[in-house]
Protein backbone atom coordinates (compact mmCIF):
# COMPACT_ATOMS: atom_id res chain seq x y z
CA UNK A 1 0.00 0.00 0.00
CA UNK A 2 3.20 2.47 1.21
CA UNK A 3 4.42 1.49 -2.32
CA UNK A 4 1.60 2.37 -4.29
CA UNK A 5 0.84 5.45 -2.51
CA UNK A 6 4.18 6.43 -2.90
CA UNK A 7 4.25 5.61 -7.22
CA UNK A 8 0.96 7.92 -6.89
CA UNK A 9 2.69 10.83 -5.47
CA UNK A 10 5.67 10.87 -7.79
CA UNK A 11 3.18 10.70 -10.84
CA UNK A 12 1.57 13.56 -9.36
CA UNK A 13 4.63 15.66 -9.52
CA UNK A 14 5.54 14.19 -12.97
CA UNK A 15 2.46 15.17 -14.53
CA UNK A 16 2.70 18.60 -12.42
CA UNK A 17 6.36 19.61 -13.91
CA UNK A 18 5.51 18.19 -17.34
CA UNK A 19 2.18 20.80 -17.28
CA UNK A 20 4.60 23.18 -16.37
CA UNK A 21 7.15 22.70 -18.60
CA UNK A 22 4.77 23.43 -21.60
CA UNK A 23 2.74 26.20 -19.82
CA UNK A 24 6.36 27.70 -19.90
CA UNK A 25 7.25 27.17 -22.95
CA UNK A 26 4.11 28.30 -24.32
CA UNK A 27 4.74 31.92 -22.72
CA UNK A 28 7.19 34.19 -24.60
CA UNK A 29 9.26 36.14 -21.94
CA UNK A 30 10.32 38.58 -24.48
CA UNK A 31 7.33 40.32 -24.54
CA UNK A 32 5.39 42.37 -22.01
CA UNK A 33 1.87 40.28 -20.18
CA UNK A 34 -1.21 41.54 -21.71
CA UNK A 35 -3.52 42.80 -18.97
CA UNK A 36 -7.60 41.64 -18.16
CA UNK A 37 -10.20 43.46 -19.32
CA UNK A 38 -11.06 46.16 -16.08
CA UNK A 39 -12.78 44.58 -13.42
CA UNK A 40 -16.21 45.99 -12.67
CA UNK A 41 -16.34 47.11 -9.32
CA UNK A 42 -19.36 47.78 -6.75
CA UNK A 43 -18.64 50.87 -5.21
CA UNK A 44 -19.88 51.10 -2.15
CA UNK A 45 -22.99 53.79 -0.63
CA UNK A 46 -21.91 56.40 1.92
CA UNK A 47 -24.86 57.01 4.48
CA UNK A 48 -24.22 59.83 6.65
CA UNK A 49 -25.51 61.74 9.83
CA UNK A 50 -24.43 64.15 12.31
CA UNK A 51 -24.02 63.21 16.01
CA UNK A 52 -25.31 66.35 18.77
CA UNK A 53 -21.76 67.32 19.19
CA UNK A 54 -20.99 68.01 15.69
CA UNK A 55 -19.02 64.60 14.98
CA UNK A 56 -19.81 63.51 11.26
CA UNK A 57 -21.00 59.70 10.64
CA UNK A 58 -19.83 58.13 7.25
CA UNK A 59 -21.67 54.98 7.14
CA UNK A 60 -21.50 51.72 5.00
CA UNK A 61 -23.50 49.13 5.18
CA UNK A 62 -21.78 45.65 4.75
CA UNK A 63 -23.78 42.87 5.97
CA UNK A 64 -22.02 39.84 4.49
CA UNK A 65 -19.48 38.91 7.05
CA UNK A 66 -20.69 39.95 10.86
CA UNK A 67 -17.99 42.67 11.75
CA UNK A 68 -17.55 46.17 11.61
CA UNK A 69 -14.85 48.46 11.28
CA UNK A 70 -14.52 51.86 12.48
CA UNK A 71 -11.70 54.69 11.19
CA UNK A 72 -12.18 57.75 13.05
CA UNK A 73 -10.54 60.90 11.13
CA UNK A 74 -8.69 63.75 12.95
CA UNK A 75 -7.61 66.36 10.77
CA UNK A 76 -4.53 67.49 12.57
CA UNK A 77 -1.34 65.58 11.94
CA UNK A 78 2.26 66.32 12.22
CA UNK A 79 1.83 69.13 10.09
CA UNK A 80 0.61 70.91 12.86
CA UNK A 81 3.56 70.07 15.29
CA UNK A 82 5.60 73.38 16.69
CA UNK A 83 8.30 73.87 14.65
CA UNK A 84 10.25 74.05 17.72
CA UNK A 85 9.22 70.98 19.26
CA UNK A 86 8.18 68.28 16.59
CA UNK A 87 6.70 65.10 17.57
CA UNK A 88 3.38 66.00 20.00
CA UNK A 89 1.05 64.33 17.28
CA UNK A 90 2.56 61.43 17.19
CA UNK A 91 3.92 60.88 20.64
CA UNK A 92 -0.02 62.16 21.76
CA UNK A 93 -1.59 59.10 19.24
CA UNK A 94 1.67 56.82 20.72
CA UNK A 95 0.16 57.87 24.64
CA UNK A 96 -3.36 58.06 24.51
CA UNK A 97 -4.75 54.66 24.53
CA UNK A 98 -1.98 53.58 27.84
CA UNK A 99 -4.89 54.33 30.41
CA UNK A 100 -7.77 56.37 30.94
CA UNK A 101 -9.70 57.39 34.43
CA UNK A 102 -11.82 53.94 34.37
CA UNK A 103 -8.82 51.54 32.44
CA UNK A 104 -5.10 51.36 33.09
CA UNK A 105 -2.91 50.35 29.54
CA UNK A 106 -3.10 46.67 30.96
CA UNK A 107 -6.64 46.74 31.32
CA UNK A 108 -7.66 48.34 28.31
CA UNK A 109 -5.48 45.87 26.54
CA UNK A 110 -6.84 42.79 28.53
CA UNK A 111 -11.02 44.43 27.54
CA UNK A 112 -10.25 44.21 23.40
CA UNK A 113 -8.47 40.73 23.77
CA UNK A 114 -11.55 39.45 25.38
CA UNK A 115 -13.74 40.50 23.26
CA UNK A 116 -11.03 39.95 19.86
CA UNK A 117 -11.00 43.26 18.65
CA UNK A 118 -8.23 45.15 17.52
CA UNK A 119 -7.81 48.64 18.11
CA UNK A 120 -5.06 51.04 16.78
CA UNK A 121 -4.20 54.84 17.32
CA UNK A 122 -1.68 56.94 15.28
CA UNK A 123 -0.73 60.07 13.23
CA UNK A 124 0.81 60.58 10.08
CA UNK A 125 1.78 64.16 8.34
CA UNK A 126 -1.45 64.86 7.41
CA UNK A 127 -4.10 63.31 9.46
CA UNK A 128 -4.73 61.20 13.05
CA UNK A 129 -6.69 57.98 12.99
CA UNK A 130 -8.22 55.73 15.82
CA UNK A 131 -9.56 52.44 13.95
CA UNK A 132 -11.49 49.81 15.56
CA UNK A 133 -12.31 46.17 14.57
CA UNK A 134 -14.85 44.11 15.91
CA UNK A 135 -17.37 41.57 15.76
CA UNK A 136 -21.04 43.01 15.71
CA UNK A 137 -22.15 41.01 18.95
CA UNK A 138 -19.18 43.08 20.73
CA UNK A 139 -20.33 46.10 19.49
CA UNK A 140 -21.63 47.54 22.35
CA UNK A 141 -18.81 46.53 24.30
CA UNK A 142 -16.25 47.56 21.78
CA UNK A 143 -17.51 50.88 21.37
CA UNK A 144 -17.38 51.41 25.31
CA UNK A 145 -13.74 50.94 24.97
CA UNK A 146 -13.43 53.01 21.88
CA UNK A 147 -15.01 55.53 23.88
CA UNK A 148 -13.24 55.46 26.59
CA UNK A 149 -9.88 55.59 24.97
CA UNK A 150 -10.58 58.46 22.86
CA UNK A 151 -12.89 60.70 25.48
CA UNK A 152 -10.74 59.70 29.32
CA UNK A 153 -7.18 59.93 28.82
CA UNK A 154 -5.17 60.22 31.01
CA UNK A 155 -1.96 59.93 29.83
CA UNK A 156 -0.58 58.75 32.57
CA UNK A 157 3.62 59.57 33.83
CA UNK A 158 4.61 56.25 33.94
CA UNK A 159 3.94 55.00 30.52
CA UNK A 160 4.58 58.69 28.74
CA UNK A 161 8.26 57.86 30.70
CA UNK A 162 8.73 53.99 28.75
CA UNK A 163 7.05 55.50 25.14
CA UNK A 164 9.75 58.77 25.40
CA UNK A 165 12.58 56.38 26.40
CA UNK A 166 11.64 54.13 22.89
CA UNK A 167 11.70 57.42 20.97
CA UNK A 168 14.48 58.48 22.11
CA UNK A 169 16.37 54.92 21.30
CA UNK A 170 14.72 54.89 17.87
CA UNK A 171 15.82 58.28 17.25
CA UNK A 172 19.55 57.40 18.19
CA UNK A 173 19.33 54.32 15.95
CA UNK A 174 17.75 56.37 13.01
CA UNK A 175 21.43 58.25 13.15
CA UNK A 176 22.84 55.06 12.18
CA UNK A 177 21.15 53.84 9.55
CA UNK A 178 21.89 55.32 6.19
CA UNK A 179 18.26 54.71 4.90
CA UNK A 180 16.46 57.19 7.62
CA UNK A 181 19.71 59.54 7.71
CA UNK A 182 18.89 59.56 3.59
CA UNK A 183 15.59 60.63 4.45
CA UNK A 184 15.42 63.33 7.08
CA UNK A 185 18.53 64.78 5.23
CA UNK A 186 16.27 64.69 2.21
CA UNK A 187 13.34 66.12 3.77
CA UNK A 188 15.06 69.04 5.83
CA UNK A 189 17.29 70.20 2.13
CA UNK A 190 13.83 69.99 0.56
CA UNK A 191 11.77 71.94 3.20
CA UNK A 192 14.18 73.33 5.63
CA UNK A 193 14.17 74.45 9.05
CA UNK A 194 10.69 76.45 8.91
CA UNK A 195 8.23 74.10 6.83
CA UNK A 196 6.98 70.86 8.87
CA UNK A 197 7.77 68.63 6.03
CA UNK A 198 11.24 69.45 6.36
CA UNK A 199 11.28 68.33 10.20
CA UNK A 200 11.22 64.33 11.56
CA UNK A 201 7.51 64.01 12.49
CA UNK A 202 9.32 61.73 15.31
CA UNK A 203 10.78 64.20 16.83
CA UNK A 204 14.06 65.34 17.62
CA UNK A 205 16.30 64.25 20.78
CA UNK A 206 15.82 67.50 22.02
CA UNK A 207 12.30 68.00 21.18
CA UNK A 208 11.70 64.70 22.93
CA UNK A 209 13.82 64.81 26.17
CA UNK A 210 11.65 68.37 26.65
CA UNK A 211 8.25 67.13 25.54
CA UNK A 212 5.74 66.45 29.10
CA UNK A 213 2.62 65.02 29.57
CA UNK A 214 1.43 68.44 29.61
CA UNK A 215 2.45 68.91 26.05
CA UNK A 216 0.06 65.91 24.78
CA UNK A 217 -2.47 67.16 27.10
CA UNK A 218 -2.30 70.67 25.21
CA UNK A 219 -2.19 69.15 22.44
CA UNK A 220 -5.32 66.53 22.43
CA UNK A 221 -7.47 69.72 24.57
CA UNK A 222 -6.89 71.58 21.48
CA UNK A 223 -7.24 69.39 18.09
CA UNK A 224 -8.93 66.16 19.38
CA UNK A 225 -12.61 67.40 18.82
CA UNK A 226 -15.84 66.15 17.70
CA UNK A 227 -16.23 69.18 14.82
CA UNK A 228 -12.42 68.32 14.32
CA UNK A 229 -13.14 65.01 13.17
CA UNK A 230 -15.40 62.19 11.28
CA UNK A 231 -15.95 58.82 12.25
CA UNK A 232 -16.57 56.55 9.29
CA UNK A 233 -17.82 52.92 9.50
CA UNK A 234 -18.19 50.16 7.80
CA UNK A 235 -20.14 46.58 8.47
CA UNK A 236 -22.75 44.94 9.48
CA UNK A 237 -25.03 47.71 11.48
CA UNK A 238 -27.55 50.55 10.41
CA UNK A 239 -27.31 53.82 10.67
CA UNK A 240 -30.05 54.37 13.15
CA UNK A 241 -28.03 51.32 15.63
CA UNK A 242 -24.56 53.26 15.38
CA UNK A 243 -25.99 56.49 15.71
CA UNK A 244 -27.90 55.81 18.55
CA UNK A 245 -24.96 53.81 20.33
CA UNK A 246 -22.63 56.61 19.41
CA UNK A 247 -24.56 59.61 21.02
CA UNK A 248 -24.87 57.80 24.19
CA UNK A 249 -21.10 56.76 24.34
CA UNK A 250 -19.56 60.11 23.25
CA UNK A 251 -22.00 62.72 24.56
CA UNK A 252 -19.45 63.81 26.84
CA UNK A 253 -17.09 64.67 23.92
CA UNK A 254 -17.39 68.56 23.75
CA UNK A 255 -17.02 70.51 20.80
CA UNK A 256 -14.27 73.51 20.84
CA UNK A 257 -12.79 76.22 18.86
CA UNK A 258 -10.47 74.74 16.55
CA UNK A 259 -7.41 76.79 15.61
CA UNK A 260 -7.13 77.60 11.94
CA UNK A 261 -3.92 76.11 10.01
CA UNK A 262 -2.32 76.30 6.55
CA UNK A 263 0.47 74.37 5.91
CA UNK A 264 3.19 77.04 4.74
CA UNK A 265 4.55 77.35 0.96
CA UNK A 266 6.97 74.66 0.13
CA UNK A 267 10.10 76.16 -1.05
CA UNK A 268 11.52 75.74 -4.61
CA UNK A 269 14.68 74.78 -5.87
CA UNK A 270 16.68 77.29 -8.18
CA UNK A 271 19.16 74.87 -9.29
CA UNK A 272 20.38 71.59 -8.77
CA UNK A 273 22.64 70.58 -6.07
CA UNK A 274 24.25 67.57 -4.82
CA UNK A 275 24.87 67.01 -1.08
CA UNK A 276 27.08 64.73 0.17
CA UNK A 277 26.45 62.80 3.78
CA UNK A 278 29.20 60.40 5.11
CA UNK A 279 29.03 57.64 6.33
CA UNK A 280 32.24 55.80 6.88
CA UNK A 281 32.54 52.17 5.49
CA UNK A 282 29.73 52.26 4.41
CA UNK A 283 28.33 48.91 1.22
CA UNK A 284 25.98 50.99 0.29
CA UNK A 285 25.18 54.43 -0.83
CA UNK A 286 22.07 55.75 -0.20
CA UNK A 287 20.06 58.11 -3.10
CA UNK A 288 17.80 60.57 -2.82
CA UNK A 289 16.63 62.52 -5.82
CA UNK A 290 13.88 65.17 -6.02
CA UNK A 291 11.70 68.30 -4.94
CA UNK A 292 8.78 69.60 -3.26
CA UNK A 293 6.17 68.55 -5.67
CA UNK A 294 2.53 68.40 -5.78
CA UNK A 295 -0.44 68.02 -3.15
CA UNK A 296 -2.76 65.27 -3.37
CA UNK A 297 -5.83 68.03 -4.70
CA UNK A 298 -3.58 68.14 -7.90
CA UNK A 299 -5.98 68.48 -10.60
CA UNK A 300 -3.10 65.92 -12.44
CA UNK A 301 -3.14 63.27 -10.23
CA UNK A 302 -3.94 60.87 -12.50
CA UNK A 303 -1.82 61.70 -15.46
CA UNK A 304 1.17 61.80 -12.87
CA UNK A 305 0.82 58.75 -11.37
CA UNK A 306 0.47 56.75 -14.39
CA UNK A 307 3.61 58.66 -15.93
CA UNK A 308 5.35 57.22 -12.55
CA UNK A 309 4.11 54.16 -12.66
CA UNK A 310 6.08 53.30 -15.95
CA UNK A 311 8.97 55.54 -14.83
CA UNK A 312 9.87 54.01 -10.98
CA UNK A 313 6.39 53.08 -9.76
CA UNK A 314 6.46 49.26 -9.61
CA UNK A 315 8.80 46.87 -10.09
CA UNK A 316 8.32 46.54 -13.87
CA UNK A 317 9.15 49.79 -14.23
CA UNK A 318 11.95 51.49 -16.15
CA UNK A 319 14.27 52.79 -13.18
CA UNK A 320 14.02 49.60 -11.69
CA UNK A 321 14.27 47.40 -15.18
CA UNK A 322 17.77 49.42 -15.63
CA UNK A 323 19.55 50.10 -12.61
CA UNK A 324 18.36 46.86 -10.67
CA UNK A 325 17.90 44.19 -13.75
CA UNK A 326 20.00 45.98 -16.44
CA UNK A 327 23.13 46.84 -14.83
CA UNK A 328 22.69 44.96 -11.03
CA UNK A 329 23.15 48.22 -8.99
CA UNK A 330 20.79 47.07 -6.55
CA UNK A 331 17.92 45.35 -5.26
CA UNK A 332 15.59 47.73 -5.99
CA UNK A 333 15.03 51.43 -7.64
CA UNK A 334 12.19 53.54 -7.63
CA UNK A 335 10.27 56.84 -7.74
CA UNK A 336 7.25 58.36 -6.35
CA UNK A 337 4.87 61.30 -5.43
CA UNK A 338 3.82 62.08 -2.06
CA UNK A 339 0.78 63.78 -2.39
CA UNK A 340 0.06 65.64 0.65
CA UNK A 341 -2.16 68.24 2.26
CA UNK A 342 0.66 70.60 1.32
CA UNK A 343 3.16 70.06 -1.87
CA UNK A 344 4.34 66.53 -1.27
CA UNK A 345 7.96 65.47 -2.51
CA UNK A 346 8.96 63.68 -5.84
CA UNK A 347 11.75 61.06 -4.73
CA UNK A 348 13.52 58.62 -6.36
CA UNK A 349 15.61 56.34 -4.28
CA UNK A 350 17.77 53.46 -4.03
CA UNK A 351 20.53 51.95 -2.20
CA UNK A 352 23.28 51.31 -4.64
CA UNK A 353 26.57 49.66 -4.22
CA UNK A 354 29.24 52.16 -2.71
CA UNK A 355 31.56 52.19 -6.10
CA UNK A 356 28.06 52.40 -8.39
CA UNK A 357 27.17 55.72 -6.58
CA UNK A 358 28.25 57.68 -9.47
CA UNK A 359 26.93 55.28 -12.50
CA UNK A 360 23.13 54.99 -10.03
CA UNK A 361 23.04 59.05 -10.33
CA UNK A 362 23.61 59.06 -14.12
CA UNK A 363 21.09 56.31 -14.33
CA UNK A 364 18.51 57.79 -12.38
CA UNK A 365 18.81 61.38 -14.14
CA UNK A 366 19.05 59.16 -17.62
CA UNK A 367 15.38 57.55 -17.11
CA UNK A 368 13.87 60.76 -15.22
CA UNK A 369 15.28 62.97 -18.35
CA UNK A 370 14.24 60.73 -20.88
CA UNK A 371 10.64 60.16 -19.23
CA UNK A 372 10.22 63.98 -19.89
CA UNK A 373 11.96 64.45 -22.93
CA UNK A 374 9.53 61.49 -25.33
CA UNK A 375 6.79 60.74 -22.54
CA UNK A 376 5.94 56.93 -23.04
CA UNK A 377 4.88 54.72 -25.33
CA UNK A 378 1.12 53.65 -26.43
CA UNK A 379 1.80 50.06 -25.08
CA UNK A 380 3.03 51.51 -21.62
CA UNK A 381 0.09 53.81 -21.16
CA UNK A 382 -2.26 50.79 -21.57
CA UNK A 383 0.22 48.66 -19.67
CA UNK A 384 0.39 51.06 -16.77
CA UNK A 385 -3.33 51.80 -16.77
CA UNK A 386 -4.72 47.86 -16.87
CA UNK A 387 -2.25 47.66 -13.66
CA UNK A 388 -3.79 50.57 -12.08
CA UNK A 389 -7.07 48.95 -12.28
CA UNK A 390 -6.78 45.69 -11.60
CA UNK A 391 -5.00 46.61 -8.44
CA UNK A 392 -7.83 49.21 -7.94
CA UNK A 393 -10.28 46.19 -7.88
CA UNK A 394 -8.46 44.88 -4.69
CA UNK A 395 -8.74 47.87 -2.49
CA UNK A 396 -12.43 46.71 -1.90
CA UNK A 397 -12.26 43.18 -0.34
CA UNK A 398 -12.77 44.24 3.28
CA UNK A 399 -14.41 46.93 5.44
CA UNK A 400 -11.40 48.14 6.76
CA UNK A 401 -10.10 48.24 3.33
CA UNK A 402 -12.90 50.64 2.37
CA UNK A 403 -12.58 52.35 5.61
CA UNK A 404 -9.30 53.37 4.76
CA UNK A 405 -10.63 54.92 1.48
CA UNK A 406 -12.69 56.45 2.36
CA UNK A 407 -10.63 58.06 4.71
CA UNK A 408 -8.57 59.79 1.40
CA UNK A 409 -11.53 61.43 0.62
CA UNK A 410 -12.35 62.77 3.98
CA UNK A 411 -8.76 64.05 4.48
CA UNK A 412 -8.00 65.24 1.16
CA UNK A 413 -11.45 66.83 0.47
CA UNK A 414 -11.75 64.72 -2.44
CA UNK A 415 -15.08 64.50 -4.24
CA UNK A 416 -17.67 62.27 -2.82
CA UNK A 417 -17.77 60.73 -5.89
CA UNK A 418 -13.95 60.11 -6.50
CA UNK A 419 -14.30 55.80 -6.47
CA UNK A 420 -16.89 56.11 -8.63
CA UNK A 421 -14.95 57.99 -11.10
CA UNK A 422 -12.18 56.64 -10.76
CA UNK A 423 -11.70 53.90 -13.34
CA UNK A 424 -12.89 56.20 -15.92
CA UNK A 425 -10.61 58.91 -14.63
CA UNK A 426 -7.73 56.50 -15.26
CA UNK A 427 -8.82 55.47 -18.74
CA UNK A 428 -9.30 58.95 -20.07
CA UNK A 429 -5.49 59.70 -19.49
CA UNK A 430 -3.93 60.19 -23.09
CA UNK A 431 -0.12 60.30 -24.21
CA UNK A 432 -0.25 63.52 -24.33
CA UNK A 433 -1.68 64.29 -20.77
CA UNK A 434 1.58 61.96 -20.01
CA UNK A 435 3.68 64.22 -22.03
CA UNK A 436 2.45 67.25 -20.36
CA UNK A 437 3.40 66.10 -17.04
CA UNK A 438 6.47 64.78 -17.50
CA UNK A 439 7.56 67.94 -19.07
CA UNK A 440 6.08 69.83 -16.14
CA UNK A 441 7.03 67.91 -13.48
CA UNK A 442 10.53 65.90 -13.86
CA UNK A 443 12.87 69.04 -14.24
CA UNK A 444 16.26 67.43 -12.72
CA UNK A 445 17.76 70.92 -13.39
CA UNK A 446 15.72 72.13 -10.42
CA UNK A 447 16.21 68.89 -8.04
CA UNK A 448 18.32 68.24 -5.23
CA UNK A 449 20.62 65.28 -5.16
CA UNK A 450 21.06 63.84 -1.78
CA UNK A 451 23.90 60.82 -1.65
CA UNK A 452 24.42 59.24 1.71
CA UNK A 453 27.75 56.53 1.58
CA UNK A 454 31.77 56.50 2.55
CA UNK A 455 32.55 60.08 1.34
CA UNK A 456 35.87 59.13 1.01
CA UNK A 457 34.93 56.88 -1.89
CA UNK A 458 32.10 58.63 -3.46
CA UNK A 459 32.84 62.41 -3.30
CA UNK A 460 35.39 62.61 -6.47
CA UNK A 461 33.66 60.45 -9.02
CA UNK A 462 30.57 62.14 -7.96
CA UNK A 463 32.05 65.29 -8.49
CA UNK A 464 33.18 64.19 -11.98
CA UNK A 465 29.89 64.24 -13.10
CA UNK A 466 29.46 68.01 -13.17
CA UNK A 467 25.75 67.96 -11.76
CA UNK A 468 26.04 71.16 -9.87
CA UNK A 469 27.73 72.65 -6.60
CA UNK A 470 28.84 69.98 -4.36
CA UNK A 471 27.44 70.57 -0.16
CA UNK A 472 28.55 68.24 2.06
CA UNK A 473 25.81 67.95 4.90
CA UNK A 474 25.86 66.64 8.64
CA UNK A 475 23.03 63.83 9.44
CA UNK A 476 20.43 65.98 9.72
CA UNK A 477 21.04 67.13 6.07
CA UNK A 478 22.97 70.67 7.54
CA UNK A 479 25.55 72.30 5.48
CA UNK A 480 28.90 71.88 6.92
CA UNK A 481 31.46 74.53 7.81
Amino acid sequence: MKTTMKFLFLGIILTTIISFTMNSQEIDRTKRPVGKPAPKVELPEIQKATLKNGLKIWLVERHQMPTVAFNLVIQTGSDHDQINQPGVASMTSDVIDEGTKTRDALQVSDALESIGANLNIGANMDGTFMTLNILTKYLEKGIDIFSDVLTNPTFPQKEFDRLQKTRLTSLMQQKDQATMIANNAFSYILYGANHPYGINPSGTETSIKSMTTGDLVKFYQTYYRPNNATLIVVGDIKMKDISSLLEKSLAEWKPADVPAFNIPTAPSIEKMKVYLVDKPGAAQSEIRIGYPALARSTPDYFPVTLMNRMLGGQFTSRINLNIREKRGFTYGARSGFSFQKGAGPFTASAGVHTDKSDSSVHEFLYEINLMREKGMTADELEFVKKGMVGSFALTFETSAQIAGLLQNIILYGLPENYYNTFLQNTEQVTLQDIDRVSKKYLDTSKMAIVVVGDLGKIKEPISLLNLGDIVVCDTDGKPLP
